[in-house]
């Protein structure tokens, strides 16, 4: 079955051999990098992994600095990753909202073909995802060139672990609230706020997000899929991976447990995100 993978990073050789210096003044890169689940990976080595496990198309970004150089330094590298592997590496770019630049960088990387941005940290770079000012000009460039954003949230009610951030459900509605028609992916499940789809209001106020199931096997159960399906969910959840720190592997053995039929399959492993790509 055709994999599009809506959520994967990967890294330039320098951060690797540079990340003491720069976890010295990013510290959300120095919480995750220092995490036993950290993993390197380069473009070449995703595309490998892609190859082994039958992924067509993959949705990358690297990491999201508070720093607005350091985050045109990332971009660059995944905008020469797509061109290198044309149709395999789908680019994601990241600015740092609050910084001075960002909306001049945002345009530079759509200008060059990125197709989203994202995945951008509210903890780590220091802006609220529930504040509209805050947020205004990206989401406005986004709106502009037809493009989403991909945040990151992460239910508050579970265990702690490094990088989860303060940032879920209710920000995420906030953010819908506040910017109804920008296009806007969740990750990490949106912090539980796929729940709420069961409620009409609710249906209402996230008509425009979707919610990717990154670090799936960390958090949930598989039935999880079956109870987004059931509440008529099915068509904003999108398969992402979290690679490199977890392959497709491990998905699928949950997957596998699931109830899904195979359109909803289908739709989970590819066809939401080619309409959200408008593939």
């Amino acid at each position: 079955m055709k994999i599009i993978d809506s959520h994967v990073h990967i890294y330039p050789e320098f951060l690797k051999k540079e990340r003491d210096k720069i976890a010295a003044r990013e510290p959300w890169f120095e919480l995750l990098t220092a995490s036993k689940v950290q993993k390197w990976g380069t473009a070449e080595e995703l595309v490998a992994a892609m190859d082994d496990s039958g992924v067509e198309s993959a949705l990358a970004t690297t990491f999201a600095f508070r720093d607005q150089g350091l985050c045109r330094e990332m971009n660059d590298y995944v905008l020469d990753a797509a061109r290198r592997f044309p149709g395999r590496i789908l680019p994601l770019a990241v600015v740092s909202p609050t910084r001075p630049g960002a909306a001049a960088e945002a345009r530079r990387a759509f200008d060059l073909g990125a197709a989203a941005l994202g995945e951008l940290f509210p903890d780590g770079q220091n802006f609220d995802l529930s504040c509209a000012e805050q947020l205004r000009e990206i989401c406005g460039i986004c709106g502009e060139y037809n493009k989403f954003v991909l945040f990151h949230t992460a239910e508050q009610a579970g265990h702690q672990y490094a990088g989860k951030g303060a940032y879920g459900a209710r920000e995420a509605a906030a953010f819908c609230r506040n910017f109804p028609l920008t296009r806007v992916v969740f990750a990490h499940f949106g912090g539980g706020l796929w729940a709420f789809a069961a409620m009409p209001e609710m249906r209402l106020l996230t008509a425009n997000a979707c919610f990717d199931t990154a670090a799936w096997p960390w958090l949930y159960e598989p039935k999880i899929l079956d109870a987004i399906f059931a509440i008529g969910a099915g068509e904003k959840i999108l398969f992402g991976s979290d690679w490199p720190i977890l392959g497709l592997a491990r998905y699928e053995k949950l997957i596998a447990q699931t109830g899904l039929s195979l359109e909803e399959k289908e739709a989970l492993l590819h066809g939401n995100a080619e309409r959200l790509l408008a593939l």
